[in-house]
């Protein structure tokens, strides 16, 4: 659904005791005689998905440019609701199936119960969605059925996408999101040559797109042990999926109203615009924070934070790396911005005001998704309050936004998306520096994020 910049150092799957300062994304540490092939092979899976998320930005600019801004505002509206209605769909599984695997559960019983888990999941809250599209009278009813697709098509994407790197297969997920991601582009091109672009149209695409990509995914898992449910698991991974949704719900629906209240005050051609200034940041960012950091993230502090110390090691790390992060992401975004806004036709709407309010915003909101997951796999680092505080906050948040939009129209929402994710940002990174004995590392410091950090004298 959506289709995720981090060093990428010391977090790979494979990362353990041995995984030093220059450790690659899966965990290999490039020697002297390993040279440039080495690299390329550690850094080709999230180089092959950033590839994969530029494809899909060009096809919604190209969507926005070449088939009007209502129709890809709409498309957006529609695809904002199907992000709402994937949360319960996909129940935190992709995360908790991690943990069942690093328990020693065998990868058969995790892949098979975990289908079997969101293919109900995606089945009820569809009749469901439906139901309510047949007894309460909504305007545009027709297109409103196509994000019960793409929830469902999005959560079946994550689960695999996650079950297939999960299994260390991290190449060839990525592989297949950028094939998916070059027939996506040529299903778009073929739509928009024949004149057919519409709201709905654009939102089969997605869904057929995330579908075969999901299908070709759990096909690469075939060479797992054969797939079977588990009653008990599947009741673990019942029961545990509310810790995660619960927060992770909180932060979708708080960043998941954003184009649903600026159309009601603006209209889609206002949402297309939004999008180009948020939409194709989140979307090439997310692939390299929330889909492969956070990725490699979960699979890491998954297997290693039952370790001693593992907890203050995965705090230390986010202490460290975040506030960098920051910083380069909000420069990408500004370049991202405009290169958006001109592709799609729109730079008289260039204001540069609203282009460094939203890439702060982009950057900080990367960095809440990336810590999020760091403190669910790690809870000791404060999920509990996290948890609260997002409760606490999320009314405010969304009065926030809707003032914004109401008050501000176009560059209300923007402010009020950026003023929001700074504050998470920051909020998130003091609740880790507490529950975090000692100073981050320094720069000399490169203990990896999945081996125990050694005591220091006084800590």
């Amino acid at each position: 659904m959506t289709p995720p910049l981090g060093t990428g150092r010391d977090i790979g799957p494979d990362a353990g005791p041995d995984a030093g300062p220059d450790a690659g994304p899966d965990g290999v540490r490039p020697g002297r005689g390993t040279g440039l092939a080495a690299r390329v092979r550690a850094w080709a899976p999230g180089l092959t998905s950033a590839a994969a998320s530029v494809l899909v930005t060009v096809a919604f600019l190209a969507m926005a440019r070449f088939g009007g801004f209502d129709s890809f505002g709409m498309f957006l509206v529609l695809q904002a609701v199907g992000v709402i209605l994937g949360i319960p769909m996909l129940w935190g599984v992709h995360v908790n199936a991690s943990r069942a695997l690093a328990a020693g559960t065998g990868a058969g019983v995790v892949v098979g119960t975990s289908l079997a888990v969101v293919g109900a999941a995606c089945l009820l809250i569809s009749a469901a969605s439906l139901a309510v599209l047949a007894v309460i009278p909504v305007p545009g009813a027709d297109l409103f059925r196509y994000a019960a697709a793409l929830g469902a098509s999005g959560a079946l994407m994550s689960l695999a996408e996650s079950l297939l790197r999960i299994r260390g297969r991290q190449s060839l997920a990525s592989g297949l999101r950028l094939a998916c991601a070059v027939g996506f582009v040529l299903a778009v091109a073929w739509v928009l040559a024949t004149g057919h672009a519409d709201a709905g149209v654009y939102a089969a695409l997605v869904t057929g797109s995330n579908t075969v990509c999901a299908g070709l995914m759990l096909l690469g898992l075939r060479g797992t042990s054969p797939l079977r449910r588990d009653a008990a698991l599947a009741r673990t991974l019942v029961r545990e999926g509310r810790t995660y949704s619960a927060g992770q719900s909180l932060l979708i629906l708080l960043f998941g109203f954003d184009t649903i209240l600026l159309m009601q005050a603006a209209g889609p051609a206002a949402v297309a615009i939004y999008a180009l200034y948020i939409g194709s940041c989140r979307r090439v960012i997310g692939v390299l924070f929330t889909d492969s950091l956070a990725s490699l993230l979960i699979a890491s502090l998954s297997r290693h934070g039952a370790a001693p110390g593992g907890s203050s090691t995965g705090g230390r790390a986010a202490l460290r790396y975040g506030p960098r992060l920051l910083g380069l992401a909000a420069g990408g975004a500004a370049v991202l911005i405009v290169i958006s806004l001109a592709a799609a036709g729109a730079l008289p709407h260039l204001v540069p005001a609203w282009v460094v309010l939203a890439a702060a915003g982009c950057a900080a909101h990367a960095l809440v998704v990336v810590l999020f997951c760091v403190i669910t796999v790690q809870p000791a680092l404060g999920l509990a309050r996290i948890r609260r505080g997002l409760t606490l906050a999320f009314l405010p948040g969304l009065g926030l936004q809707a003032t914004g939009a109401a008050l501000g129209g176009l560059p209300g929402t923007i402010a009020a998306f950026a003023a929001l994710n700074i504050v998470l940002a920051a909020w998130f990174l003091l609740v880790i520096r507490r529950a975090t004995p000692g100073d981050p590392p320094s720069q000399n410091d490169a203990t990896p994020v999945g081996a125990a950090t050694p005591r220091r004298n006084g800590s």
